[in-house]
């Protein structure tokens, strides 16, 4: 609201949020605040009892841009005076015009005045010795600022002497004069510093608070949106500092005119009633969406009508807001009392709970000053603001505490969990490994295993073919050639082992003793073998690739000379864009489902397979009634050369 629009003292939820259930500070810590916060505030409540002037007191009405007060129309008045109860409606000027007697040689004195509302001009003997800057719109705003004025021997006379001021203010806002005294300048002095500490420093103190809480709740709301009471509880304290600034502007800026001014803080504090409902509900853990939605329907109607509200309505609908905040804020602080009471709330919302119980006692002193029903200019709200504040510090470190508390145990268990997770990710790790040594070693049997089957069992196998086949003796030399060739596959399969541990070798380095004791071994069995090899005397492939390559085409040739009963067999092995194509095709009797199991060569034929799944190859067997061709075709690796190797 407005001037004497009682000021939110609810400074006291700003870390309920953050409180969780256990021991906190006992009730009878916080009884003992606020009896010594109300033991501090009665000397302030004393200062705020004016003396009596000691001369006459004197009104009259003026205009806005009068320099001189009229010479007639003047009233017996009073101080502390609110000119509406003797000229309802007024706008504009007042002047008062106060006189009194000094006896003997005069002294300085102090003139102490607690509010002026709203602008003032303070003249002694027609001496002006303090002038507010805007005396229109846009009006100085000094309805809360305690003025001192010292008063020099020389500006007073020896009897007779004059104070006069000139106040500009509106109708609407109570405009007054408080209680003037006069005296020694150190008590007058005194009693000035006393209320602006009350009036102005405890209110910017209030502000600082405001400004610092409402960034950082809403800074924890945006890093945890889940914690919408977080976000309400900033926003309670945003709508709280644009009101309290009406305790401290000295002008209505930034709008031009008084009524923007008292509409926009009439506004902010709805706003701030509106938002600590939302944030108790909250911070309660409750959810009431219809209640919720009627209250913000309504808030949302009276901002409305305050703002298109005319000149002559805007003080009802101040009162308006006035009386409906109030009754929000019982309201809610009845809500959060029976919550914490009654409801299972913890400790520390119970205690904090008491200091809205305060806020709510402060408001109806203030909201009785407001509407006049009290003769009186102090508020209580900037007081228990102090307390909510105590009561928010001490949830503060006791949750600080408790949460420490709470970490600390949590990284002593964790410590032992994780101690027992290494120990059994140790025994698992270990048991895995002997479970991986086991599976290579039977891994390394089955591919020797493969290897002596499609090497060294094609040779026995083709030795023994070609034994059988012989009607003459066998002469020691081929015998000794049979063993000859069976040792260098022998050979192969240990040079290929050592290899893989030590190095690479060329698929044509490989390729060329096997393809030396296959020719000799088709010779003697009368069968033409033609060679075509090309672009692989650079061809870089890995030990086991070469060897799966070599053993596709070792197996495919021994299955020509098991079976087939051919004359003529083609081999080629050489580069296709971007493929090594291997082909081995003969002119025989061609195979008969050689893959069903059981069947001659369907061991083979399978472990053929499986080498060229390991190669990424795609291997193809076309068998007709005159021939059959074994085509494997796997991707080129890279790097590779294309230099030409023919047989």
């Amino acid at each position: 609201m407005d001037h004497r629009h009682p000021h939110p003292a609810h400074l006291r939820q700003a870390g309920r949020q953050l409180a969780h259930p256990g021991r906190a500070s006992r009730p009878r810590a916080w009884l003992v605040a606020l009896a010594a916060l109300l033991l501090w505030l009665c000397p302030a409540l004393q200062g705020a009892q004016a003396q009596s002037w000691p001369g006459t007191v004197e009104a009259v009405r003026g205009d806005w841009h009068d320099t001189a007060p009229p010479a007639t129309g003047w009233e017996a008045a009073r101080t502390p005076d609110d000119w509406t109860r003797r000229w309802p409606g007024h706008d504009g000027v007042v002047w008062y015009r106060l006189r009194w007697d000094i006896e003997g040689a005069p002294q300085t004195q102090g003139l102490y005045i607690p509010f002026v509302m709203q602008a003032a001009v303070i003249t002694v003997n027609g001496v002006e010795l303090q002038r507010d800057d805007h005396l229109v719109e846009p009006l100085s705003r000094s309805w809360n600022r305690p003025r001192f004025v010292l008063l020099p021997a020389p500006v007073l006379h020896t009897g007779r002497n004059e104070l006069l001021i000139r106040v500009s203010g509106y109708h609407l806002y109570q405009p007054a004069l408080g209680p003037v005294t006069i005296g020694p300048p150190g008590p007058q002095h005194a009693a000035w510093r006393d209320a602006w500490l009350t009036r102005q420093s405890l209110n910017w103190l209030s502000l600082g608070i405001c400004a610092t809480l409402g960034a950082f709740f809403i800074a924890l709301w945006l890093m945890r949106r889940r914690e919408t009471a977080y976000g309400w509880y900033g926003a309670q304290q945003a709508a709280r500092f644009v009101f309290t600034a009406n305790f401290v502007a000295t002008s209505p800026w930034p709008f031009t005119h008084s009524d923007t001014w008292a509409a926009v803080v009439s506004i902010a504090y709805v706003l701030f009633h509106g938002c600590n409902a939302m944030f108790v509900l909250r911070f309660m853990g409750q959810r009431w969406p219809r209640r919720e939605a009627v209250l913000w329907l309504l808030i949302g109607l009276l901002c409305a009508a305050t703002l298109l509200a005319p000149h002559e309505q805007l003080r009802t609908m101040r009162n308006v807001m006035a009386w409906a905040s109030s009754a929000l804020l019982l309201a809610i602080a009845g809500v959060f009392v029976t919550l914490a009471w009654w409801r299972g709330g913890t400790l520390p919302q119970r205690l904090l709970s008491l200091t809205a119980l305060a806020s709510a006692a402060a408001m109806v002193n203030d909201l009785l000053v407001f509407t006049r029903i009290v003769d009186s200019n102090f508020y209580l709200a900037p007081y228990t603001d102090a307390l909510s504040t105590v009561g928010i510090a001490l949830t503060l470190a006791w949750t600080f505490v408790t949460n420490t508390r709470r970490i600390e145990s949590f990284a002593d268990e964790l410590q032992h969990s994780v101690a027992a997770a290494r120990a059994d990710l140790a025994a698992s790790l270990a048991h895995q490994h002997a479970l991986a040594l086991l599976h290579a070693r039977l891994g390394e049997r089955v591919n020797l295993a493969h290897d002596l089957h499609d090497g060294l069992g094609s040779m026995l196998i083709g030795h023994i073919n070609t034994l059988e086949r012989r009607h003459q003796p066998v002469q020691p030399t081929e015998v000794l050639d049979m063993l000859r060739g069976m040792r260098d596959d022998l050979r192969l399969i240990i040079d290929t082992a050592a290899a893989q541990q030590y190095g690479e070798l060329m698929l044509a380095d490989l390729l060329a003793p096997l393809r030396h004791r296959c020719s000799r071994l088709f010779e003697l069995h009368g069968i033409d073998v033609h060679w075509q090899v090309a672009h692989i005397d650079r061809l870089h492939l890995s030990t086991t690739q070469s060897l799966d390559v070599l053993r596709i085409l070792q197996e495919a040739l021994t299955n020509v000379l098991k079976h087939s009963q051919a004359t003529r067999v083609d081999v080629a092995l050489v580069r296709e864009d971007s493929h090594l194509v291997l082909s081995v095709r003969d002119n025989g009797i061609g195979l008969s489902d050689p893959s069903t199991r059981g069947s001659p060569g369907a061991t083979g034929l399978h472990s053929m397979q499986a080498r060229a799944q390991r190669l990424k190859a795609e291997l193809r067997i076309h068998s007709s009634g005159r021939a059959t061709e074994v085509r494997l075709r796997m991707p080129w690796p890279e790097p590779a050369a294309s230099t030409d190797a023919g047989a």
